[in-house]
C-alpha cells in the first residue's frame, strides 16, 4: 500500500519549485501549516491519534499536530438515520454505495457499528484524557452521513476535546471540488 503525499509551500516568482531532493532539507526556518488530506474520517480520527501521525509530523517539520480538518468525513453505523433515509440516492451517493464501502474496508464478519466507522458507538473507544488534536469539523447539508457526522461531533465534545462545527446547508458532499460555489471560501476563511 502506497501513500501519495504533496507538500504544498508559498513561493517566490524568483525561486523555484523545490525538487524532492531538497524537501529533505528544510525549506524554512518559519512555522508553516502541514496539511495531511485523507479521504475518509475514520481514518482522518485514528491516525490523528496515533504515534505513526505524529512521528510523521514530526519528522516533517518538528512541531506537534496542531488540529483536524475533517471535510465531510465517513463515519456510520448500523442504525439507519433520519438524514441517510432522507437523502439516499440524492447528490451523488446512495446508501447501497456507503454499504459497499463499509463492507470493503472492515474486517470481514464486522458491522457498521465497529469502532473504524462508528468511533463513538457501542464498540467505541473513550477519547476522555488522551491528548487529541483540535478539530474543525465540516458538514455538508446534503451529505447523506450528516447525522453520523455530527454525533462525531458530540462525541469529542463529550470527550473534553476542542472541536467546532462548520455546518454548509446548501453544501454537497465534495464541495470543496466544485468550483462554480461559494462554500470553499467560507471554510478557508475559518
Amino acid at each position: 500500500m502506497g501513500l501519495l503525499s504533496r507538500i504544498y509551500r508559498p513561493t517566490s516568482a524568483e525561486e523555484p519549485q523545490p525538487n524532492i531532493t531538497e524537501l529533505e532539507k528544510p525549506v524554512t526556518e518559519e512555522v508553516v501549516p502541514v496539511i495531511i488530506f485523507f479521504h475518509g474520517g475514520s481514518f482522518a480520527h485514528y491516525l490523528a491519534n496515533s504515534v505513526i501521525h505524529d512521528n510523521l509530523c514530526r519528522l516533517l517539520v518538528g512541531i506537534d499536530v496542531l488540529g483536524n480538518i475533517l471535510l465531510n468525513p465517513m463515519f456510520g453505523g448500523q442504525e439507519r438515520t433520519e438524514s441517510e433515509k432522507r437523502l439516499d440516492g440524492k447528490y451523488f451517493v446512495a446508501l447501497r454505495d456507503w454499504d459497499w464501502y463499509w463492507r470493503a474496508f472492515l474486517p470481514e464478519g464486522e458491522d457498521r457499528d465497529h469502532p473504524a466507522c462508528n468511533p463513538f458507538g457501542p464498540n467505541g473507544r473513550s477519547l476522555e484524557g488522551i491528548k487529541f488534536p483540535k478539530s474543525l469539523v465540516v458538514v455538508a447539508g446534503f451529505d447523506l452521513i450528516q447525522d453520523w457526522q455530527l454525533a462525531y461531533v458530540e462525541g469529542l465534545k463529550k470527550a473534553g476535546q476542542e472541536v467546532k462545527l462548520l455546518y454548509m446547508e446548501q453544501a454537497t458532499i465534495g464541495f470543496y471540488l466544485l468550483p462554480n460555489n461559494n462554500h470553499f471560501h467560507i471554510v478557508m476563511m475559518r
